[in-house]
Parts: C-alpha cells; structure tokens; sequence
C-alpha cells in the first residue's frame, strides 16, 4: 500500500479554466509572509485585508479538480502498462511475467496485489512521478481507517477495532454513563415494532442518536457484517426517535461494546464460482413493508451483504420475495461483471432461494403466476430476464439453512449465533448451507454428467445407424411422444 501526499497539487489547471481562491483575516498574512510579492495585490473590504489568487493545481474539495487528478492518475497507470476495469476504473490490472498485477485506488490512497518484484517496480515508477510516497509492506496494513491481516491461508482479516473502541468511548462520555450491560444478540425479536405514541427525544439526544448510528454505518459495511441489520433498522429512525427507539439503540451499543474486538474474514474457494443468498420478511415494518436480506459470497465470508427495508409494500409473500431479488440482484450482477474484468469469467452463479412459489416466478415469469401476482409491474420480472439470459441458476435453499435470514429477521439463540458464524467467516458457508458443494465437486459432477450425456447420445446415434429409415421414424416419433406425456402430466393434475 501506498499513499501519494499532496495527490491534487500534481494536475495542472486548463488553460481554458480560470479559478479564483480568496484569502482573508490571517490568512493574507500567511500568505504574504510566504511570497512578500503578494503585498501589493492585498485589497481592503469592508474594514478586512483580502487576498484573490488564481489557482493553477487541482485543490481537495472541488469535484472537477478530483477529475482532473483521476485522470493524470489513470493516464500514468495506462503508460505503464495497465488496463482499466471498465466496472470500476478505480482498478486497473497488468500481465506481468505471466502473472496479474492489480492496483485499486481511493483519491490517493492505493492498494496493491502481485509478485512482489513486480509491485516493488510499480512503487519505485510511481515514485519516480510522485515522489514522496509513503509506503507500507507486509501482510498487515492499514488501509483508509481499516485494518487488514493477510493470512497464510490465502484469506484475509478485516478490522476496524480501534475506531469501534474509540465510537464507544466517546458515546460512554457524551452520555456520561457507562455501558455494562451484556447482551446475546444486538437486537430484541420486537425490533420492528414500533410505537408511534411514545415520547420523542430531546432534540441534544437525537442528535446523538443520529451522530453514532451513522458512524456505525462506516464500520458495518467495512468490518462488522454482522451488525447491518440492527443498525438498518436504526437509520430509519434518525428523524423522530422516540424513547424506544433509544432503548433499542443503547442495547445495540452494549452489544458492540462486548463484541469490539471482533474481526471478519473473507477468502474464496474458488474466484470461478459465486453463490448469492436473498430471503425477505413480508409485513414486518409498522408501514406493512417488507425487509430484505442478502449476502453473497465465494464460500468463505461474505464479500457482499444487504439489509434494507423495501420501498413497496406488497400483499404476499411470494410477491415479497420477487422485490427482494429484484433489489438485491443488480449486486450480483456488478460482481459478476468485475471479475470477469478482472480475467475471471465464473463458470457458476447461483442463486439461493427458500420460496419455491418465487423460484417458479424466476424461472417462468408470468407464466407461473396465480391470480394474486398479476398485478406485479414489469420493473420486477428483469430478475426473470436476467435469469434466462444470464449465467444465474436458481436453486432451493432450506428456511434453517438461509443465511440471509440474518439480515431480514431479528433472529435470537442458536439461528443468531450460527449465522452469525458463517457472516463473519468463523464457520464455513457449507456448514450451515448442506446445499453448497465445494467448486471442485460440482465442476467434477457436471463434467460427468456432461460425459455421461454424450455417451447416451453416442448409444443412441449407433442403435440409429443399424435401423432402416422407417425404423429410425417409428423411434424418434415414440420419443417425442414420451416427451410430450412428461410435460402434459403434471397439467392434467390440476
């Protein structure tokens, strides 16, 4: 990793662009102390010395001036060799004696993945055009405010334990008590209840209220999954909370307190194979909206998850869990794409379900809607479309073996804790979701299916080539017949 000090300084201003940078107060006697020259341009307004420069670099806090940095930044990258991820171009990658060499930026701070002599040059070009930068090796780095172990095993641990101790310890001050209470779970099974008659906070307390939710929010979507939905929850409640609310919210505090030194780990078995998890609760918020929870991952962790209240109501179930996927599937779909911009096309992409009602929508759309669905607009049957014309295979998933559950329902005892396992990565995803098959075997099962397939057709091909033609007729047309009995019988059920 690596940090360019003073990133915008280094991109000129266009000619064509005229910018003009006002000083005043002190601030004019800084800088003319800095160049005695700027003395005669100082001017007098309204009984304040004022100072008016032109700038010519790129300065922090002006969107077209980020630009202009990304793109002397892109722009050098693309010299040396690399090729940008037209997902996030953010990430850029290069082939460097046969092997990748990767490199992710945020403004100017980078992070990058290859053999080491390769990075070592990288760093040592970069220098050469930014000099200063300020380097860190090894496998444990900090990177933005987040802390990463990259293990031996090929998996790595992300924390952010330092900013969690130090969020609690300012709210243990502001509230002027200490948190002691001990608790098994973040949130109570009456979560979602809401009682609107309750008294609202003192304005001085809502704030706060507000204040420590939103610094909750940087930490679960970097190193503490396993707080989301808790704190989802919370966010929805930020413009009126009430007294209630705030119990639920120091309870949720007592819990981080207790579980701050926790760490998540992400790792994959296989970068070719990803498995994404959506169930939704149906009517669960005082609006009678839905809530939706997904995480996807590569079998070790989880890369990605999503708990949030949906933004329709809707009157069952089954049409509960189509708007889930259909929030929740465009994620799917950017991680797909990035790794096949990063030079790794997945060979599967699966999608786990516990309805089987929604799973018949996914795959046949309306043709597999009853009465009460026919209403569902358009927008949402893309998920069916992306199904059909994609790489995404649905399956069932058991309800006790969803692990999206954790993000769509309070869960309490041993569904929390083992969840809770497989979210942070303690437990492996195959140990709560029988369904999951290592890469290895499913590649190993398909290709004998596969075989076994080709060596039928080869039968058949043979036994054809010893008939005469009319022979060959009566066979094809006895087995289109027995084809079309399989899809008739189950109709003829009804």
């Amino acid at each position: 990793m690596f940090d360019v000090p003073g990133a915008y300084l280094h991109a000129d201003l266009p000619d064509d662009k005229f910018a003009l940078l006002k000083f005043e107060g002190q601030f004019v006697d800084i800088m003319v102390e800095v160049n005695p020259d700027f003395a005669n341009s100082v001017r007098n307004e309204r009984g304040r010395k004022v100072l008016y420069c032109r700038i010519l670099k790129a300065l922090y806090g002006m969107i077209e001036f980020a630009l202009l940095w990304y793109t002397l930044y892109a722009d050098v990258l693309k010299q040396q060799g690399f090729k940008l991820n037209k997902v996030d171009k953010c990430v850029a990658n290069k082939i460097v004696n046969g092997k990748q060499l990767s490199i992710g930026w945020y403004v100017d701070d980078n992070i990058v993945g290859g053999e080491a002599s390769a990075v070592s040059a990288l760093i040592e070009n970069i220098n050469k055009r930014f000099p200063g930068l300020v380097i860190q090796r090894g496998r444990k780095l900090e990177f933005l405010g987040i802390n990463f172990f990259f293990r031996g095993d090929g998996k790595v641990d992300i924390g952010t334990v330092p900013y969690i101790k130090q969020m609690i310890k300012d709210f243990e001050k502001e509230i002027g008590m200490e948190l002691t209470k001990k608790y098994s779970t973040p949130h109570a099974k009456w979560l979602f209840k809401v009682n609107e008659k309750a008294t609202k906070l003192k304005r001085d307390k809502a704030e706060i209220f507000l204040k420590y939710v939103m610094k909750i929010v940087w930490a679960m979507k970097r190193s503490r999954p396993d707080i989301e939905f808790t704190n989802t929850f919370m966010m929805t409640r930020v413009h009126e909370p009430n007294r209630e609310d705030w119990h639920k919210f120091m309870r949720m505090m007592c819990w981080l307190k207790t579980t701050q030194d926790d760490v998540r780990t992400v790792g994959a078995d296989d970068l070719l194979h990803m498995l994404t998890m959506t169930d939704s609760d149906h009517a669960v918020h005082n609006d009678m909206r839905g809530h939706t929870g997904q995480i996807i991952t590569m079998g070790t962790g989880v890369l990605d998850q999503k708990a949030s209240k949906q933004k329709m109501n809707t009157r069952s179930s089954t049409e509960c869990e189509h708007v889930g996927t259909s929030e929740g599937l465009p994620k799917n779909i950017y991680f797909e794409m990035f790794m096949e911009e990063q030079g790794y096309k997945l060979k599967s992409n699966t999608l786990a379900k516990d309805n089987e009602s929604e799973i018949k929508v996914l795959k046949n759309g309306r043709d597999s809607c009853t009465w009460n669905m026919k209403h569902v607009a358009i927008k949402h049957f893309w998920s069916t479309d992306r199904i059909k014309n994609g790489n995404i295979e649905v399956v069932y998933c058991p309800t006790d073996e969803m692990l999206a559950d954790y993000n769509s329902k309070p869960l309490q005892g041993k569904a929390f804790t083992t969840f809770r396992r497989g979210i942070m990565r303690w437990d492996h995803i195959g140990t709560i979701y029988k369904g999951y098959t290592h890469p290895k075997e499913r590649v190993e099962n398909k290709e004998k299916l596969v075989s076994n397939d080709i060596k039928n057709n080869h039968a058949k091909i043979v036994e054809r080539q010893k008939m005469t033609y009319a022979e060959a007729v009566k066979m094809q047309n006895r087995e289109c017949m027995e084809e079309m009995k399989q899809h008739l019988t189950p109709a003829s059920s009804h």
